[in-house]
């Protein structure tokens, strides 16, 4: 019998990645009812039919046949995503993000990942006394951390943490890879972690801020275009803030740029050979960031969460960053050309439907390959 979508959106969670996870983080001890892959699988159902409580959750999945085997009753779900761990889910969320390859930008010949943030508000009964204690003027809830690959449109690194948390502290536990492109805004002004990114052969594009003491070396270009300024420059200040001295010694490029009716753009940069233009379109595109972070929301279960604690709410989002992936990667494996939002759509209607969507022989190795996933032996931390 063929699978169903569902199952076949389930494959790349195999059965040695689930061992490893159940092993290492002992996830179903004392679960007899609902072992960790069921927990897992009920979630992504939720996220990818849309339901909005638990009883409607309870109600859709037993109704469905979707070859899964998976029968829930919503109080045993509200016990499990209470209680057990959220960084086993977060550990199957790194796996997955090994999947994803590393794809060059043409135009720069180099990989691009844009860093950012985002909030998750949490106020009402049940969030108020975890989420208050950490609590900013602008979030009362937690922040969700991605690294986006431009290339690829989709995320190669996630993190969580408290609302206060800092980004340029997030920013220095950020595993940085040679050869690499990091486009960030002001939220991670560290000249250290800057210079800790060029130590590692890897580059950065960010925004350098008004106050900023620089001293010009000499003109890169001469000023063309939306291009005001394009120079080389040392930082000025040897001690930012305090006794901490500044590392970054090496000169740096200093790129000012147009805005059509705003004050104009100042980027900085240790990307020597790239035509200024190219350093601007580098800082616009830190936009698909922003464009992932509201496709999420809108489209997975995200705003609105089935428990209330702290536990339930981050097993939520990690199964949602889990849940955008799979269907990912069923798009490229049934290469499927349409809008990912048009193959989220499709999957959500067509879950109970048995055909093989993976065609060709070609397509099943590809798919083959996809999920032949490295297994991580050392744990990986996630930040708090």
């Amino acid at each position: 019998m063929k699978d169903t979508v569902f199952q076949q959106i389930l494959k790349p969670l195999t059965r040695k990645l689930m061992n490893e996870c159940v092993n290492r983080f002992e996830s179903d001890r004392c679960y007899n009812k609902l072992k960790t892959f069921n927990h897992l699988k009920t979630m992504i159902f939720a996220h990818i039919s849309g339901v909005k409580s638990l009883r409607s959750l309870e109600v859709a999945l037993n109704s469905q046949k979707l070859g899964t085997a998976v029968k829930i009753r919503r109080s045993t779900l509200s016990d499990a995503n209470t209680k057990r761990s959220y960084n086993c889910f977060f550990w199957i969320l790194s796996q997955l993000l090994y999947l994803l390859p590393r794809k060059v930008r043409k135009d720069v010949n180099k990989v691009v990942r844009v860093l950012d943030s985002s909030p998750i508000q949490l106020k009402g009964l049940g969030y108020d006394g975890w989420a208050k204690q950490n609590a900013t003027n602008r979030c009362q809830g937690l922040k969700l951390h991605a690294e986006l690959d431009l290339a690829l449109n989709s995320p190669t690194n996630i993190a969580i943490s408290n609302a206060n948390y800092n980004d340029s502290s997030m920013g220095k536990n950020w595993p940085i890879v040679s050869n690499t492109i990091y486009v960030f805004d002001k939220g991670y002004y560290d000249f250290n972690w800057w210079w800790s990114i060029n130590e590692k052969k890897a580059f950065f594009v960010t925004r350098l801020k008004r106050n900023a003491a620089v001293s010009v070396i000499s003109k890169k270009s001469d000023p063309h275009g939306d291009i005001l300024d394009d120079s080389i420059i040392k930082l000025k200040n040897k001690c930012p803030r305090g006794k901490k001295i500044n590392l970054y010694t090496d000169n740096l490029r200093q790129v000012t740029v147009e805005r059509e009716g705003k004050t104009p753009l100042v980027l900085v940069t240790n990307l020597q050979n790239l035509p200024a233009e190219s350093i601007a379109k580098l800082y616009k595109s830190r936009w698909d960031v922003e464009l992932f972070f509201k496709w999420i929301k809108q489209n997975l279960k995200i705003k609105k969460f089935l428990g209330r604690s702290k536990n339930s709410v981050k097993i939520q989002l990690a199964t949602a960053i889990i849940s955008y992936l799979l269907v990912q990667i069923f798009k490229i494996s049934s290469k499927n050309k349409k809008d990912l939002y048009l193959v989220l759509v499709w999957v959500r209607y067509n879950l109970h439907i048995r055909k093989n969507y993976i065609k060709n022989s070609r397509a099943s190795r590809c798919y083959n390959n996809l999920i032949k996933l490295p297994i991580i032996k050392e744990k990986e931390d996630v930040y708090l």
